[in-house]
């Protein structure tokens, strides 16, 4: 393994343990989870991710909180029980990942793509979406409260069973393409879910 990054990984374990007191805090760029240990997949709190790639591989538990996420990539990836609270994500791509059991509250993600994602018994409380791609994923018993999604863009998209849609701040949906919008005000957006949702 490589003893550049147990020695970055310890640095942040510090820095973790001692509140930013000693050690240095995970700076991660280009990195491919198959370079990384399962010890160290679980020690990605308050990092800073850059172009890293995770393929193929289980997240279950991992503890995203205040992590910062740019131009990242996700494939085939199972998130069971991990956390996004004050999580910060921009222009990173989730491909065929799994959302089992997440809590993203006060997460913020910016220009993101999930394509053939499943979100499942998960919360979207407090979150907060700008400019961001839902293809071909499913919604099932998510809780949406106080939530606040601004143009995002949805096709083939299935809901089951939504909580607290009418707890939500904002959900401004764009039904049609980034090329041919069809945008929808918040009421809209709130009823068009409700007439496509799955009991």
């Amino acid at each position: 393994m490589n003893k550049n990054l147990i020695e970055t990984f310890a640095n942040h374990s510090k820095w973790l343990s001692s509140e930013g007191e000693s050690g240095e805090q995970l700076v991660l760029e280009n990195i491919s989870s198959e370079k990384l240990s399962n010890e160290q997949l679980q020690l990605l709190t308050d990092s800073i991710l850059t172009e890293c790639i995770f393929i193929d591989t289980e997240l279950n538990g991992t503890d995203f909180y205040h992590t910062q996420m740019y131009s990242c990539k996700f494939g085939n990836v199972l998130f069971s029980k991990a956390q996004f609270v004050k999580s910060d994500i921009n222009d990173t791509e989730f491909i065929k990942a799994g959302f089992e059991c997440v809590k993203f509250s006060k997460a913020e993600l910016f220009d993101c793509v999930f394509s053939k994602c499943s979100f499942i018994d998960s919360s979207f409380v407090n979150i907060g979406i700008w400019n961001t791609s839902f293809n071909e994923c499913l919604f099932d018993n998510i809780d949406f409260e106080k939530a606040y999604l601004e143009n995002i863009i949805i096709s083939n998209v299935k809901f089951i069973d939504p909580i607290n849609l009418d707890k939500a701040t904002k959900i401004a949906l764009n039904i049609g393409s980034v090329e041919k919008p069809i945008l929808l005000s918040h009421e809209e957006s709130i009823d068009w879910i409700k007439d496509h949702s799955i009991s």
